[in-house]
């Protein structure tokens, strides 16, 4: 208000010498102070450009990088302020997924902006393709109504897993049975489709089995697993399905697994599962790659790859990943590499 119509100029004083805004920005301030001093041009823009009813698009690219969550809160706020002026408009751009969900929530009640609004951008082969936002709500209620689709029922599986954790404890039945299913274990090549409903109905209400055929429930769980990973990997399209990027993470998993117990069995000369993993109380995947490359220090192409398992699956298939925002940000082109590198070199 003091300013008027007038852009905040800074100037900066350090001893006798002044320092201009240009050279501040260049050379003095943090990334975070830029962005804040940005910002408060920008504000002031906004207020010239209400008081003088100017019409206006804003284009807001990662405007809330490098702050901490009282201040993000705090300009998605002001951006539901702009848009409570009838003259003003937004297009917010974010890798965010966090920021996406808490702006999409909280614009949407201002009424102006509705569900069609809300897009996603895929990078094709030669295009950018634009398509309407999933998973802004609970997924887990879509997929609860959708068992009869194997990505969704075996998307449940660390769902339900984590939800029998916090409420039964680790040593509960049908914890370690689901377990058996995220890691290789004594059961994991046996459990049925029959089974992994029935742990799931144990913990998650409204369950609708009949969902599901009698011939499916005889399924194993692990072949529908390899079988469904199979199916999505040999698209070619980049797709937005959270489950497929599930069902990708758990079969590269359980894969990876397969190939380490198999080759620490074959230095020490025996079989089966439980001698190798009877020892592995947590962290399971990680213990056996780091027993693996010790036997097989030579094996760097190897590495690589377990590398990149390491990176991408572990922390992607526990419900306790901020809704699984790191998955949802990524590329499932990336999934399929892995999955079919896995496929063409480890098995």
């Amino acid at each position: 208000m003091i300013l008027e119509e007038e852009t905040p100029n800074l100037r900066f004083v350090y001893g006798d010498q002044l320092i201009n805004e240009r050279a501040l920005v260049e050379n003095v301030l943090s990334q975070g102070e830029k962005r804040a001093l940005y910002l408060l041009n920008i504000i002031f823009e906004v207020e010239i450009r209400k008081k003088l009813k100017q019409k206006t698009l804003f284009i807001i690219d990662d405007i809330a990088d490098s702050f901490d969550y009282q201040n993000k809160y705090a300009i998605i706020e002001y951006l539901r302020d702009i848009i409570a002026e009838d003259i003003f408009f937004q297009i917010i751009l974010t890798h965010n997924y966090d920021f996406y969900r808490t702006v999409s929530e909280r614009l949407l009640k201002k009424g102006k902006y509705h569900r069609d609004c809300k897009l996603y951008a895929l990078k094709l082969q030669d295009k950018i393709e634009l398509k309407k936002e999933k998973y802004q709500n609970n997924p887990f209620e879509h997929w609860k109504k959708n068992l009869d689709k194997p990505a969704m029922l075996i998307s449940l599986i660390p769902f339900a897993r984590n939800l029998i954790e916090y409420c039964k404890g680790t040593s509960d039945t049908e914890y370690l049975k689901l377990t058996s299913l995220l890691h290789v274990m004594k059961e994991t090549e046996t459990l049925k489709i029959k089974d992994l409903t029935l742990c799931i109905n144990s913990i998650i209400l409204d369950i609708e089995q009949n969902q599901i055929g009698q011939n499916e429930l005889e399924k194993i769980v692990l072949d529908v697993i390899y079988d469904t990973a199979k199916d999505i990997a040999k698209s070619n399209e980049e797709s937005l399905e959270l489950e497929n990027k599930i069902v990708l993470s758990i079969a590269i998993r359980l894969k990876t697994e397969f190939f380490l117990i198999k080759k620490i069995n074959e230095i020490n000369k025996i079989e089966g599962t439980d001698s190798v993993i009877k020892e592995v109380k947590t962290n399971q995947t990680i213990k056996l790659i780091e027993q693996y490359k010790n036997m097989f220090p030579n094996e760097i192409e190897y590495h690589e790859l377990l590398n990149k398992v390491i990176l991408m699956t572990p922390e992607n298939i526990h419900l306790n990943s901020f809704m699984y925002e790191p998955i949802i940000d990524m590329s499932s082109k990336k999934f399929k590499d892995i999955y079919n590198a896995i496929i063409n070199k480890l098995i």
